[in-house]
């Protein structure tokens, strides 16, 4: 076979290979369900919370996180998603609250959560409600599919160390004090489907595909360098 007969294959191999992998590398993105941001045939879900529903001996200091399918801390979408997040006695009255989001743009593992604490230690044997608007909304503009309540009664102890992923991520986040009471966004239409257990975000697969596509790409690129280097040799 003529040598660049050969050449054109492997090349072709190449980019043929290359725009297989082209998919990998787009499905890194900012968290929102697509490389651009723009996958809006994804709804925006709360997957899981540090407590269930009906939770009881919940520790009066209490950190709650959130974990979402999407970027929710991104500053485009904070001026809004900072309202949509409550805490009230069994009375309704609004108790407040320390929001915080990891700040998006120092890091991005956990871009997807937020955490609720108490301003001041709930009261023991109490129930609280905690609440997520249907108005919260992800990087790219999609609306959670829907809103959800978490309503839990605290025991008499305080939690015994303090949440491990707020604890790693030190100053890099943005935090809202607010006391916002219930709206009829607050009510959820489906309770069903949610994975109350959350800690450690996963692994960000997004991430890791974009990697292992950037592995085999760079992995072909060099098989060929070498193969023509060995092939030219040889003549």
């Amino acid at each position: 076979m003529p040598q660049k007969r050969i050449i054109h294959i492997c090349v072709l191999a190449a980019l043929l290979f290359v725009l297989c992998a082209a998919p990998a590398f787009g499905a890194d993105g900012d968290g929102t369900g697509g490389g651009n941001g723009e996958n809006r045939d994804i709804a925006l879900t709360l997957e899981s919370a540090s407590i269930s529903d009906g939770a009881a001996d919940v520790p009066t200091d209490h950190t709650f996180q959130l974990n979402f399918n999407k970027n929710i801390c991104n500053v485009t979408v904070l001026p809004n998603n900072k309202k949509c997040f409550h805490l009230t006695d069994v009375d309704g009255n609004a108790v407040p609250i320390q929001l915080v989001f990891p700040d998006n743009q120092v890091q991005k593992t956990y871009r997807r959560e937020a955490f609720i604490k108490p301003v001041n230690v709930l009261k023991p044997d109490s129930t609280y409600r905690l609440s997520v608007d249907r108005t919260l909304q992800a990087k790219n503009g999609t609306v959670i599919d829907n809103a959800h309540t978490l309503t839990f009664t605290t025991g008499s102890r305080k939690a015994k160390e303090e949440n491990k992923i707020l604890k790693k991520l030190g100053e890099n986040v943005i935090t809202y004090e607010t006391a916002y009471g219930e709206t009829a966004d607050s009510v959820p239409v489906d309770l069903s489907g949610l994975d109350q257990d959350s800690g450690e975000a996963g692994p960000d697969t997004d991430s890791i595909a974009k990697l292992a596509a950037m592995i085999l790409v760079t992995l072909v690129l060099l098989f060929t360098v070498i193969f023509l280097y060995l092939r030219r040799k040889k003549e």
